[in-house]
Formats: C-alpha cells, structure tokens, sequence
C-alpha cells in the first residue's frame, strides 16, 4: 500500500474565488478504492490532486511519504515526469490514444518488466490485438487504456470514469480482474463511478463525498448503505439511481462510437 494523505489541503482553479476544497485532511484507503459522489461534487479534482496532476495552494499532499510538490515541473522535464508516473499513473475521462499502430504494439511498448499480462484477456482485448488504436470504439479504447495503466505498473494509478463507454458486464468482468489485481500485487487503484453498484460490488474501500462539503473514507459495506447514500447524494434513493442512469446515458450520447 502507498499512503495518499491530505494535509490541511485547499484548492482552487485560477480565475475562481470559490476553493473546491479547504483545510482538507484526509488519507485514501489502498487496494481498489471507488470514489462516489454526486455531480460538481469534486471527485476529479480529488484525483488530480492525489494524483500530482495539480498542486494545493495550502497545505500537502503526499504519496507514499512523497510530497507531490516534487513533481510539480513534470510538464517540462521528462525526468521528473517519468518519476512521477513510475509512482502513480492517470487515466482521464474521455481520455485518447492518438496513434495509427496496432493495439498489441501500443499495449507491448508500455508494458514494464513484471507486468502482468493478465489484464490483456481480462480487458477482453484478445481480438482486436491487431486492430489500429485509432479504430476502436469508445468502449473499447476506454478498455485498452486500462490495461496500459496496469501494465505501466505505476505503484498507484487514479481513473476517473474509466468505463462510462463500456458495456455493464464488460465493466464488470474487468472490475473483477483489478480489485483481485490489487489483491494479489499491493499495488493501489482508485477510480470515480457514478454507477455505485460498481463501487459496492468491487470496492474494498470507498471515498463517500458529500453534498455538505464532507468526506468520508473507508469500508465499501460501511458508506454505502442506502442510508448513508441518501444521506450523501441527498435525494432518495430511487430517485439517485435513475440520475445515474440518465447521466451515464448523457455521457455516452457525446462519445460517438462505443460498445453499447
């Protein structure tokens, strides 16, 4: 396990007076953690930052004992860049691979010594090996860049809605593959869903943000009980997962191709 904490955090975009998070003082469960929350809540920008993509104005957060701030030239030094993707990896929403070469190279250029390629069939990217990157659909691109972070083997890697395009039990089977991945290397994964299921089904730990601003770390069984979802999201039950699924509709209605 690699320790993500939150000290005394706070955060905001240049060009905004409001601040997504102050005084924040928390530290991420390991293994395959979910983190659930409602809509503009903030759980991006809890990534970014856990992921050293973006920097606090007060306070640290540190990896594995690691200040992030040491990365902070990463967009200009290769070096320090690799440095910090050797520590942890990020997957984007939306995210492309822009090249003309096949899955199988794309998928054998990343992958590092010890990698488990494991997470090639588990991804259900067997047949389309051969396949241009540029020809995959949305789902099936979302399922390829999956399996690079895991085969990087970055100590820690952050997803943020990694499989919105995928199809359920897709998802599911390659959620499946990555909390035992976690299990068995001690490697840690964190991902955003808005599809709690996924979280209550797979995660070992979750990160429960709430619509008052508070965060709540632990257990999966613990925060995510209807209670405590109502209690979150602020709105009943019933009435949460019908927004889940017309928000996941409304991402797939902008991705163009996809596996659904």
């Amino acid at each position: 396990m690699t320790p993500i904490t939150f000290s005394d955090v706070s955060f905001g975009y240049p060009g905004s007076d409001e601040l997504v998070f102050s005084d924040l003082n928390l530290e991420l469960p390991g293994g395959f953690t979910f983190l659930v929350g409602p809509n503009g809540i903030g759980k991006s920008t809890l990534m970014l930052l856990a992921g050293a993509r973006v920097f606090p104005q007060k306070g640290t957060v540190t990896i594995g004992g690691t200040d992030t701030r040491e990365f902070a030239d990463a967009a200009f030094d290769p070096e320090v860049e690799q440095r910090r993707n050797e520590l942890v990896s990020f997957v984007y929403q939306n995210m492309e691979f822009e090249t003309d070469e096949p899955v199988g190279t794309v998928l054998s250029m990343v992958a590092r010594a010890g990698a488990d390629r494991g997470v090639v069939p588990a991804a259900e990217l067997d047949d389309r090996l051969n396949v241009r990157m540029g020809q995959l659909s949305k789902g099936e691109m979302q399922r390829a860049i999956v399996a690079m972070s895991v085969l990087y083997r970055s100590a820690v890697v952050m997803l943020d809605e990694p499989v919105f395009a995928v199809e359920p039990d897709r998802a599911e089977r390659l959620f499946a593959w990555l909390q035992g991945y976690c299990a068995r290397t001690g490697f840690d994964m964190y991902t955003s869903v808005h599809d709690v299921e996924l979280a209550r089904k797979f995660g070992d730990s979750v990160v429960l943000m709430r619509k008052d601003g508070t965060i709540t770390a632990g257990p999966a069984g613990e925060l995510l009980s209807r209670d405590s979802l109502e209690e979150a999201f602020r709105a009943p039950y019933d009435t949460l997962y019908r927004r889940q699924r017309l928000y996941r509709e409304l991402l797939q209605s902008g991705t163009g191709e996809d596996d659904l």
